[in-house]
């Protein structure tokens, strides 16, 4: 029952289990980012954007990659942006981060905005995602780059690996090809695709020309 109500609050967590959704998210993602994160170039004094903050991990990793740049998160859940902002006070106050309630598909921001883009563990839980990956593409510099980071990786060996989380969640696992194919069709170019084997996980990195 325990493990239902924490998996339930994945997509958009609220109340007493969401609190420990965004905590158990901060502390499973750390490895699963880092390793991804080393697949882009961070430059210094860049502007990064987080989508699907969470809980505000990425945020700080991100705040000490940028130097004299800025980071903005943006999550949907408002309970998820309260954590957020918690988590980083000190780079909020110095105005090196930023954290505000938007959706993927309506994002507050001009055109080429940011440098890079990052979303990690979200991407299943955006209802349209085509349109979502348009508007990331939107709001990206030209030459900038976007990560999408993933944990639910599709395993022909084991196609029910991951079927309880999807029909609890109603989302459904990713393959290389689906991605790479999506990110063509919302626009972007020069894809590649990394999977580290012994975990079962994915990144994608793509291009704005």
């Amino acid at each position: 029952m325990k493990y239902h109500k924490l998996v339930e609050n994945a997509a958009k967590p609220q109340g007493f289990w969401g609190r420990l959704m965004i905590r158990s998210m901060n502390r499973g993602h750390h490895e699963l980012t880092d390793w991804a994160l080393h697949y882009v170039t961070v430059p210094s004094g860049c502007r990064a954007l987080d989508v699907g903050c969470g809980g505000g991990r990425t945020v700080q990793k991100l705040c000490e990659m940028v130097g004299s740049g800025k980071v903005t998160g943006v999550d949907y859940s408002a309970l998820c942006v309260e954590k957020s902002q918690k988590l980083n006070q000190k780079n909020i106050l110095c105005g090196k981060a930023e954290i505000c309630r938007a959706s993927v598909n309506e994002l507050p921001f001009a055109e080429e905005s940011f440098d890079i883009i990052t979303a990690v563990e979200t991407y299943y839980f955006w209802q349209d995602k085509l349109g979502g990956l348009k508007e990331l593409l939107r709001v990206l510099r030209r030459g900038g780059r976007l990560l999408l980071v993933f944990e639910m990786l599709k395993d022909e060996n084991d196609p029910e690996k991951w079927k309880a989380v999807e029909d609890r969640l109603h989302i459904e696992a990713v393959s290389r090809e689906e991605i790479t194919e999506i990110l063509l069709r919302a626009g972007f170019w020069n894809i590649r695709t990394h999977v580290r084997s012994d975990k079962g996980w994915m990144c994608a990195t793509a291009e704005k020309e």
